[in-house]
């Protein structure tokens, strides 16, 4: 049975250097964090992700798995190209157990900064196309979209599982279904964050065994080690953190590759 501690959202690629990577992995490997999923926020992420996925695969990561997820952020979707898509798919197909990420909506100032709306929206239905052709789980950035990232997704009805990472403000009903998982963050999660902690408890109200710990490294300082911290979080707001890995691993296909 794998260990339940799994990293749903990092960006290992961000690490500062091979050095700090390597200790970052050795720590989350003494904490029995078994998997880290690694997305990709642009196409010169891509390569390097195959490279941490063949270094797992040969067993030079310490014991983490590392899982790639290939795609381009909604802060990037102005510098996408139209004949990106080739080297998109023959990407994927590289991979053991291909995810398409991150991708997504970011109506915030942030994102509305770096990409307009109609674009981000473009790109977005374009991954998902895809995602949903070769019926592939996706790895999903939204923040202060509304309802409007699942009114998106939901067409797509051969994607089979979908992990929404990041400010979730409200979810449908409909999209409390078994495909739909949710990663939360130390960052969000901590004693004084209270708005994450209220999304946290609105959704174990109703979808307990969907919530699953993130640690978005490097974002805010945070490893893959910490969550071992944050599923005792996830825990205490009502979310059932280890049955949620179990499911995200086998949904995502964490420790079967294809």
């Amino acid at each position: 049975m794998p260990n339940p501690f799994i990293d749903a959202h990092a960006h290992l690629t961000d690490a500062p250097s091979a050095a700090k990577l390597d200790s970052v992995l050795a720590r989350a490997a003494e904490r029995s964090v078994t998997v880290v999923v690694t997305a990709a926020a642009r196409p010169d992420d891509w390569e390097p992700i195959f490279r941490l996925v063949g270094a797992s695969s040969a067993d030079r990561t310490g014991g983490v798995r590392i899982v790639g997820a290939l795609g381009i952020h909604p802060w990037y979707a102005a510098s996408a190209v139209p004949d990106q898509e080739e080297e998109f798919r023959a990407g994927l197909v590289r991979l053991e157990s291909p995810l398409i990420g991150e991708i997504g909506l970011d109506f915030g100032s942030k994102g509305l900064a770096a990409a307009p709306k109609e674009t981000q929206r473009s790109l977005f239905a374009a991954q998902l196309a895809l995602a949903d052709e070769m019926r592939l789980p996706i790895v999903v950035h939204a923040c202060r979209t509304g309802g409007e990232i699942f009114s998106a997704i939901r067409p797509f009805r051969r994607i089979p599982a979908v992990l929404v990472h990041g400010s979730v403000e409200s979810v449908p009903r409909e999209a409390v279904s078994e495909r739909f998982f949710f990663s939360f963050s130390a960052a969000q999660t901590a004693p004084d964050r209270r708005r994450g902690r209220e999304a946290v408890r609105r959704l174990a109200a109703s979808a307990p065994e969907q919530i699953v710990p993130e640690s978005d490294y490097p974002a805010g300082g945070r490893e893959p080690a910490g969550v071992v911290e944050t599923a005792a979080l996830l825990e205490e707001l009502g979310a059932r953190p280890s049955i949620a890995a179990a499911r995200f691993s086998e949904a995502f296909g964490l420790f079967s590759p294809k």
